[in-house]
């Protein structure tokens, strides 16, 4: 028996800070007792765990994944009196359109060779239906097998690139460096900013324009300034973003217990508090950094 599967995906972002993000933050947290008689790689592990879970506290907060991602979705919409098909996916911001197919039924439906042609906004992607529906002769253009009446209902099924740059290096990128490689290059346009995260050594490079998109190796118009490990993150993510991360991150590590150091600046230098005493500030002020970023449903 034939099942119908929606082609609607859902993706896992990567987490939006790596390891040493973190311990560079000033959080003031002991994160060395995590794993109550472990060695340096299960703490490291545990604090690794605790980021994950934050990084996806904010996807589901803001309904949506913040980094770039690759989605199909499908839907219904109508061809409007413009001659064009508008649709809003889902998520946002909109990097490209990879793939798109149309069709008054479902069962027959049309792929667009070059999704180039859409007009893409940050929520919106603009398809010139006139375009794509009819087909060029000596005569004119001629319409083949699909009404192409104003306000006539269309299926269609596309696949899109949203979100922001959300990559680590994979080799050491020497000072000097006119290249980066990535562990994806998903969300990366050439012309685009991206910050290499690396403590005092971090910096600003630019996407050259021979950037061939989707590619995990990246031109850059300028060379780098300082030497970076792999395992480094690479990114566009706002940096609020990052700061919620780190903010949320360091609620999931009081919540733990009280092992966890708290130093708080007044005039006791530092004391140990429940944890749970300290989350309910962390998680409002993630909620508020987040606000901007929150699709509404």
């Amino acid at each position: 028996m034939a099942n119908a599967i929606t082609p609607i995906t859902r993706q896992f972002s990567q987490p939006y800070l790596t390891l040493q993000e973190f311990k560079n933050a000033p959080t003031a947290l002991d994160y060395g007792n995590l794993v109550v008689g472990g060695n340096q790689a299960a703490q490291d592990a545990e604090l690794t765990n605790a980021i994950t879970r934050a990084s996806s506290y904010i996807d589901q907060y803001c309904n949506q994944i913040l980094g770039a991602t690759l989605d199909t979705e499908q839907q219904r919409v109508r061809i409007r009196p413009d001659g064009t098909i508008r649709f809003h996916p889902k998520y946002n911001p909109i990097v490209a359109l990879t793939a798109f197919s149309y069709g008054y039924n479902p069962m027959l439906m049309t792929t667009v060779t070059d999704p180039s042609i859409a007009w893409l906004e940050e929520q919106q992607v603009i398809m010139p239906y006139t375009e794509i529906a009819l087909n060029q002769s000596s005569q004119g253009p001629l319409g083949f097998g699909y009404p192409s009446t104003s306000r006539a209902e269309t299926y269609i099924k596309y696949t899109y690139v949203n979100g922001w740059a959300n990559s680590t290096l994979t080799s050491t990128a020497t000072a000097g460096a006119t290249s980066l490689t990535l562990n994806t290059g998903l969300g990366i346009t050439a012309g685009c900013s991206l910050r290499i995260y690396d403590g005092a050594s971090t910096e600003l490079v630019t996407v050259a324009d021979n950037y061939t998109f989707g590619s995990a190796t990246v031109p850059l118009t300028a060379a780098i300034a300082y030497t970076h490990s792999a395992g480094v993150s690479v990114s566009n993510l706002p940096a609020a973003i990052k700061e919620a991360a780190i903010l949320m991150t360091s609620a999931y590590l009081k919540i733990r217990g009280d092992a966890s150091m708290v130093m708080e600046v007044t005039s006791t230098p530092t004391r140990q508090i429940e944890g749970s005493a300290a989350v309910g500030n962390d998680v409002a002020h993630v909620q508020q950094i987040l606000k901007p970023f929150v699709r509404i449903r």
